[in-house]
């Protein structure tokens, strides 16, 4: 699912809920239009864009996937020293199918992770000390330096 198996250069994979509004469309277009033009420019060698569900179960079969994604972005960012709350959350969910409640993770509606020579260097969205970086803001630091902040490039090797 993630472009960290793709070997070498810089790889960009942008996740999205698959029950987004229209509103929300748009704005994942709008996204995939600016990481195309990156790849353009030579910033990232491949982009994809992948959708996943807008809840999981924390724990129990199914939607491995996603829980795996979240703890390789949860070690990033305490390497990193930044925080994915609130943009990923933990709730205690009602069931319809099954009328039992139980702990979810709540996955943000658009979520973008670069990985360099196979490595986990950024996660978007995400909080430090008070202050957010978005997906888009970290899309525009590609596009106008064409690296990221080394305070936030910290390598997770996904191998």
């Amino acid at each position: 699912m993630s472009s960290s198996t793709a070997p070498g250069g810089r790889r960009a994979t942008l996740f999205v809920r698959s029950d987004l509004p229209s509103l929300s469309q748009k704005r994942c277009t709008a996204i995939e239009r600016e990481l195309q033009e990156l790849v353009c420019r030579g910033v990232l060698d491949d982009v994809e864009t992948v959708e996943w569900e807008k809840r999981v179960p924390l724990q129990g079969p199914g939607n491995g996937t996603e829980r795996g994604l979240y703890n390789e972005f949860a070690d990033w960012a305490r390497e990193a020293g930044v925080c994915l709350a609130p943009f990923f959350d933990t709730r205690l969910c009602y069931s319809s199918t099954t009328g039992e409640k139980r702990r979810e993770l709540v996955m943000p509606a658009v979520c973008l992770a670069v990985y360099e020579d196979g490595d986990l260097v950024q996660v978007a969205p995400f909080a430090d000390a008070g202050r957010t970086e978005s997906v888009e803001e970290c899309i525009t630091e590609l596009a106008e330096t064409g690296t990221l902040p080394e305070t936030y490039s910290t390598p997770v090797s996904t191998v």
